[in-house]
């Protein structure tokens, strides 16, 4: 266990300058950020909703989070994972250092697993706090008359989850592959194609519809944390951790 903290600090160390820490802290401020914005400059549009404002903030989020946002820094996080090793050509390298491999390897994955996990934990408390920041500044706005932000914050785990399977298949397309471009560019593809097929009845075997179907069971609040696309979503990904770990031994022996 002590082997792989240490490999751990290794990864955040080397990575420390790299786009996905820098992502994690400043999109979430961002996003949570225009959301605020959109809700502070027309409170009396909302006002007049009466709507439960804590879903409306939501759902004006999780339109673009779920279908882009969220799949995007996936694949970016798990390019960044790899990007070091290949840039310097360390990939030899870093397999002849004191660890054993599955804690190397474990350690790269863990690593942009912790990276989504922030970004996703640090857009629910920033959307939590511009809540509760309306409700003291903009109070005809009604944040402070409802108590369902339970709701969103139960939505923001499921995508996690949701996204897993998709981080995993971008995370084996990032060693494979040492440019930007084709791991990403192929994601994006897929994410798209995921997109316009999440209404087919068997496309929660597909990991890229995973968020939008996520997306679509927020509007119908059902509220189930496993249901299909999720069990796949984690299947896959342990699956593909595997794979990954048995496809990088072989690689690193020839």
């Amino acid at each position: 266990m002590k082997l792989f903290w240490l490999a751990l600090r290794s990864e955040f160390l080397k990575s420390r300058r790299t786009l996905a820490l820098a992502t994690a802290a400043w999109m979430p401020a961002l996003i949570a950020g225009l959301a605020f914005a959109l809700f502070y400059f027309r409170s009396e549009d909302f006002a007049k909703m009466g709507a439960d404002p804590w879903q409306l903030m939501a759902s004006n989020v999780f339109g673009l989070y779920a279908v882009l946002i969220l799949p995007m820094y996936a694949m970016v996080a798990a390019f960044s994972a790899n990007q070091v090793e290949h840039v310097a050509n360390a990939w030899k390298n870093i397999f002849t250092l004191p660890y054993p491999r599955l804690v190397i390897y474990l350690s790269k994955w863990t690593f942009a697993f912790l990276l989504i996990l922030a970004f996703s934990l640090l857009l629910c408390g920033l959307m939590y706090l511009a809540g509760n920041a309306l409700a003291v500044l903009k109070p005809e706005i009604g944040f402070q008359d409802f108590d369902s932000f339970g709701l969103t914050a139960r939505f923001f785990l499921k995508f996690f989850l949701g996204v897993m399977g998709i981080f995993s298949i971008q995370f084996l397309l990032s060693f494979y592959w040492r440019d930007f471009i084709r791991p990403v560019g192929a994601g994006l593809a897929l994410t798209i194609a995921g997109a316009i097929a999440a209404g087919w009845k068997y496309a929660y075997l597909f990991p890229y519809s995973a968020p939008m179907r996520i997306s679509e069971q927020f509007r119908k609040e059902q509220l189930s944390i496993l249901p299909p696309e999720i069990l796949v979503s984690l299947l896959a990904s342990g699956a593909l951790f595997f794979l990954g770990y048995f496809l990088v031994l072989r690689r690193i022996s020839r």
